[in-house]
């Protein structure tokens, strides 16, 4: 596994981020996002999942789609994978691929923790340089109404190997910053907090910033539907392809 970075934002929560993202349904966002590159991309040969988390996702997906490569930030976190995959730890606004890909996708809401609209260009000027002529880039996007609706269903405490944690979920709407605040007592009694920050970003900051970037949005759905999305959906799902493809 290469490492690029030594950042580690989820340091702490990856202790319990399987136990918390249980309930989640992989197989079922697997399956959507194979139907994306079927549509999309069905002669793609070479892939790419940008945050890439504990792999489970990849658990599915790499099964369809061949070598697949995955990338996180987060050492603790992509260090979970099965170690069958090729794995990179680096930060997706400097991606250290010279290779280009296929079908390039990313889940999760993972976008919403770039801060800031410079951030966001960066990070689609990284993907228009490694995209290949007829590639494909997916990803999901959580808008406001995502937030509003579901910030005290994320409010939680629990146990998980003799492990107390706490998450208090808040959202400010005048600053548009969902956080994620964290608590682990582990057993020996130390305390540990972790903070996590997504921007949520309006509806037509992708379009602008993405051509700017080079890159063209081609469809933009609601999540894990083909219906067309638009400002009032909560979360989002962007295809985008290169301005010259």
């Amino acid at each position: 596994m290469m490492e690029r970075t030594r950042k580690d934002p989820y340091k702490i929560v990856s202790i319990i981020y399987n136990h918390i993202m249980k309930t989640i349904g992989y197989h079922e966002w697997g399956k959507f996002i194979t139907s994306l590159k079927e549509f999309y991309a069905p002669e793609a040969k070479t892939f790419l999942e940008i945050a890439a988390g504990s792999g489970k996702l990849s658990n599915y997906l790499g099964k369809v789609f061949p070598q697949i490569i995955l990338s996180d930030i987060s050492l603790s976190m992509i260090s979970q994978s099965d170690k069958s995959f090729n794995r990179v730890c680096a930060d997706m606004k400097l991606l250290p691929f010279k290779t280009k890909f296929d079908f390039i996708y990313s889940s999760f809401d993972s976008i919403n923790y770039l801060m800031n609209e410079t951030n966001l260009y960066d990070y689609f000027s990284e993907i228009n340089n490694i995209l290949s002529e007829n590639g494909i880039f997916t990803f999901d996007a959580a808008l406001e109404n995502n937030s509003i609706k579901n910030a005290r269903r994320l409010n939680r405490k629990g146990k998980f190997k003799n492990i107390l944690f706490a998450q208090n979920s808040v959202y400010d709407a005048d600053k548009k910053i969902h956080f994620n605040k964290f608590k682990l007592k582990l057993e020996n009694g130390e305390i540990f907090e972790e903070v996590h920050s997504q921007k949520i970003f309006d509806f037509n900051i992708y379009f602008e910033i993405s051509k700017r970037a080079g890159l063209s949005v081609i469809a933009c759905y609601d999540a894990f539907t083909f219906e067309d999305a638009n400002k009032d959906s909560e979360r989002i799902q962007f295809i985008m392809k290169r301005n010259n493809a």
